[in-house]
């Protein structure tokens, strides 16, 4: 009798939008992610951390408030918060999406390579400034063979400004026993090239760490699709051991 009463239960219905997602999510298996508009993309990303809601309306309005998904995934989760439907989870899910890209991108190139020439070095240094939106000073302590031993992120700061203590950054040379180090910078929103501060900066590291016999051999600039190199444009500054100064 009991199971005869137990069967005559009515079934739990199905969210509402459960077919929903499981066409988009057999599309996205068949057709990849490519096949979304951006709002569909955000829509199934917040699958993940709204599991029981609709979760489109939310994507529009993320697109609404920030203009397009790429600004979406840059969005701070604070500023993610303010979107009416998104909760600390979705905050954090959404803005670790460029995080964990950054990580993938540091972690699938390879170390043990010289950098000695300027694309090399490049091609290094661009992963560590993937999604940032803040200006970020780095600097990569290498040994004799310009192979690196450590990324010494110097500083970050402002959209284009960063500020940095020389004092900190030649202790965290020194403890890696490099011979020589790249700088590297991003301009998240200009120009693949140095400005005025650039140069001022530069000298006085190459100073601070000249004194202290490691050559920094290039500063590059990276922008979302340009980089520049102030060694390869003929302006890096560069100092002198016997009158312990820097020329240009």
């Amino acid at each position: 009798m009991a199971e005869e009463m137990q069967s005559k239960q009515p079934k739990k219905p199905k969210p509402i939008h459960a077919d929903h997602r499981a066409r988009m999510q057999a599309r996205v298996q068949r057709d990849g992610l490519e096949s979304l508009a951006e709002h569909e993309a955000l829509e199934y990303l917040l699958f993940f951390a709204i599991p029981r809601k609709n979760t489109n309306p939310i994507a529009h309005a993320l697109i609404q408030r920030f203009g397009s998904f790429c600004a979406v995934l840059e969005a701070s989760e604070e500023e993610l918060a303010q979107v009416e439907g998104i909760g600390p989870a979705s905050a954090r899910l959404i803005h670790g999406v460029l995080d964990f890209a950054r990580y993938y991108g540091l972690h699938k190139r390879g170390r043990r390579v010289s950098l000695k020439q300027t694309e090399q070095a490049i091609e290094y240094v661009r992963p560590l400034f993937f999604g940032l939106q803040q200006e970020a000073l780095y600097l990569i302590a290498m040994d004799d063979h310009c192979t690196p031993l450590r990324d010494i992120r110097v500083a970050e700061g402002l959209p284009n400004k960063v500020t940095f203590d020389i004092n900190r950054l030649a202790r965290a040379a020194v403890a890696t026993g490099c011979t020589c180090a790249l700088l590297a910078h991003n301009h998240p929103s200009g120009l693949a090239a140095a400005s005025e501060a650039d140069f001022a900066t530069t000298a006085q590291i190459v100073k601070a760490l000249g004194l202290l016999g490691i050559d920094v051999l290039d500063h590059i600039i990276i922008t979302t699709g340009d980089a520049c190199s102030m060694r390869q444009s003929g302006r890096m500054p560069h100092f002198d051991p016997y009158n312990q100064q820097v020329y240009y």
